[in-house]
């Protein structure tokens, strides 16, 4: 089987089987997708089949599979009979909000909302939690993180800025401050960021930052591998 295939097939739920799994019919899934009570899904794949016949026919065939991230499993039990989708969506920012102020590593994210006395910029952190929510509907955070929910989005963003705060302040070689650092960074990414799909890993920020990072210091034994 393809690496890709694979790789979806084995950490995502076909729509198909996840109308049987929640016993919900296709058009009352259509409608929480629609209504944002549940993100899109993350991947589709489209695939051409061909028949033919020793009359010398043939005949083709479009396949369409949508696949989601697990936990819409979850959202689907809980929103089945929401009737509030700005609720859930001011829920979902309030949580995104509240992880963030938390975070020992705060200032980090979207490019510090914070300033000197710790205070937030209401302006700029609600652009940035509208963009999280419309990423999150779109199903793009069941491609790039493990949980696909509140705390791992923050958790990324900041892992990420992290990354690049340190590859902006490094030299041709790593102190060993730096590599401690470098290695804690790793597996804080790695409790949050997925693999990613191989034929999205090289331009996506575990391949653009993380793994370049760590093959430049020769580190390569502690890249995220495909299980």
């Amino acid at each position: 089987m393809d690496k890709n295939l694979k790789y979806i097939e084995d950490n995502y739920i076909e729509l198909e089987e996840i109308i049987k799994t929640a016993n919900i019919s296709s058009e009352r899934l259509n409608e929480l997708i629609e209504n944002k009570l549940v993100p899109e899904a993350s991947y589709v794949i489209n695939s051409e089949i061909t028949i033919s016949s020793s009359l010398n026919d043939n005949h083709k065939i479009i396949i369409e599979k949508k696949y989601f991230h697990p936990s819409v499993l979850k959202l689907i039990k809980e929103n089945a009979e929401n009737l509030n989708p700005e609720k859930f969506k001011s829920e979902f920012k309030e949580n995104l909000l509240s992880n963030l102020k938390n975070h020992d590593y705060k200032t980090f994210a979207y490019g510090n909302v914070f300033d000197q006395n710790g205070n937030i910029d209401n302006e700029k952190i609600e652009n940035a939690l509208e963009e999280e929510w419309n990423y999150y509907c779109k199903g793009v955070y069941g491609i790039c993180t493990l949980n696909n929910n509140e705390n791992a989005i923050i958790d990324k963003e900041i892992a990420i800025k992290r990354i690049l705060s340190l590859i902006e302040k490094k030299s041709n070689s790593l102190t060993n401050e730096e590599k401690i650092e470098l290695q804690e960074l790793n597996v804080e990414f790695n409790k949050s960021t997925s693999s990613f799909a191989p034929y999205q890993r090289e331009s996506s920020s575990r391949g653009k930052y993380l793994d370049k990072l760590l093959r430049e210091f020769s580190l390569e034994d502690l890249i995220e591998e495909y299980k």
